[in-house]
């Protein structure tokens, strides 16, 4: 009956208790103790916690409290009262989720993050990034994606060029010729390339980790994508042909 009891809203310890009184009957604190093992302070504290649920009830004899289970009819009102609750919660939580959802949409608020493990995972954002309406910047390497994608790293540049998307890279300045269309090349010293592959697009930035099983981390965020764009189109200006 424990189990049931705890479906219902008690605690283990409640249940515990709950369950003594209903094998002991009417009794003092200390022969609840015994049965439960429980130490008294716990027992003591959720005698009080089913007192005020209204499923204990106590008596004074010489001064000694005597608690007992109280009838059936009690639980069925403890029931009752808890659904009272949930719907009077779920009346708050319809009030405010349309306050909740337009916050969330928001462009202060509106910030996500997924990460993505595996070829297989890499490919299917990789793919996402080919939708994009807005031009595909990347800080690139020069070595790690063409190797780990093999024949989908060309799949993915062809994809870009069939829906038409507008592509820049940096690359290190060792890396000359590395590059496929639709993307337009510029150069850097190695020192100013970050080691791992960041892309932005739209309100994205991707950071692909390559290496035997390879990872990248999404961000959808517009802050993060303007403040990546802008320090790309900065190393832009400087970086030579």
């Amino acid at each position: 009956m424990k189990e049931e009891l705890r479906k219902l809203g008690l605690t283990e310890n409640e249940a515990s208790v709950y369950l003594a009184l209903l094998e002991l009957g009417s009794t003092n604190a200390g022969e609840i103790i015994k049965k439960t093992k429980l130490h008294r302070n716990i027992v003591y504290d959720n005698l009080n916690k089913l007192i005020e649920k209204g499923l204990v009830s106590f008596v004074l004899i010489r001064n000694i409290k005597h608690f007992e289970a109280t009838s059936s009819s009690e639980l069925k009102d403890y029931i009752e009262k808890q659904k009272q609750e949930i719907l009077e919660k779920e009346k708050i939580a319809n009030q405010i989720i349309p306050e909740i959802n337009k916050a969330r949409e928001s462009p202060e608020m509106k910030q996500e993050a997924a990460i993505f493990k595996g070829i297989r995972g890499v490919k299917t954002i990789l793919d996402e990034s080919t939708k994009t309406k807005t031009e595909l910047l990347v800080f690139g390497t020069g070595w790690g994606a063409k190797e780990t994608l093999k024949e989908y790293y060309e799949q993915w540049h062809l994809e870009l060029r069939q829906n038409k998307v507008k592509a820049r890279i940096l690359l290190p300045i060792d890396k000359k010729g590395s590059y496929m269309r639709p993307f337009t090349a510029k150069y850097l010293p190695a020192s100013n390339i970050m080691p791992s592959t960041i892309a932005v697009y739209g309100n994205n930035v991707l950071n692909v980790i390559w290496d035997k099983e390879p990872i990248a981390i999404l961000i959808i965020s517009e802050k993060a994508a303007e403040s990546y764009r802008s320090y790309f189109n900065l190393l832009w200006k400087i970086a030579k042909k």
